[in-house]
């Protein structure tokens, strides 16, 4: 089971899965906006002592600073995972669209809504649509393959498999 979290962001107090792609996301936007400030500063830095050395009025840079490499690779670190937490966000979407397609009641439900007297009585009735829903779409599937080897054999009768 999913544990639910409660996460502040931003001032904002938000509620959501823990492992919902979007919420880490959203995490994520905050240490974002950080380090691309900590890359805009660095960069900031390195470019005026740059032109101070090119103008020769500083020899040697006196105070040491983080290496402007080491802010932009956590810069890219980050936009990485959130790259990767908006491609699974895409692929979860697309899999409850494709559930929702091919299972029209819910495929997971909340063990709340669960009670035995639901699961005795309407169950059944599910399943069976469920089957015949299965059925349907694995026939089409059939058809649509049978077309296309029909069109590649260029036109010859497929044998069909007795039923």
């Amino acid at each position: 089971m999913a544990s639910m979290a409660s996460v502040n962001i931003g001032g904002q107090q938000m509620q959501g899965d823990v492992n919902d792609p979007i919420m880490k996301f959203k995490m994520l936007v905050p240490r974002l906006k950080e380090s691309l400030q900590k890359v805009m500063l660095q960069a900031a830095h390195v470019l005026n002592q740059n032109a101070l050395l090119d103008s020769c009025t500083v020899r040697n840079p006196d105070v040491p600073v983080q290496r402007f490499d080491k802010c932009l690779e956590d810069f890219y670190a980050i936009c990485d995972q959130i790259e990767i937490y908006l491609r699974l966000a895409i692929e979860v979407i697309t899999q409850n669209i494709d559930a929702q397609r091919h299972a029209p009641m819910p495929t997971q439900q909340p063990v709340t809504q669960v009670t035995q007297q639901n699961f005795d009585t309407v169950g059944y009735v599910h399943y069976i649509n469920q089957v015949r829903l299965q059925m349907a779409s694995a026939q089409e599937l059939h058809d649509v393959l049978v077309e296309c080897a029909r069109r590649i054999g260029g036109d010859k009768p497929v044998q069909q498999p007795p039923s």
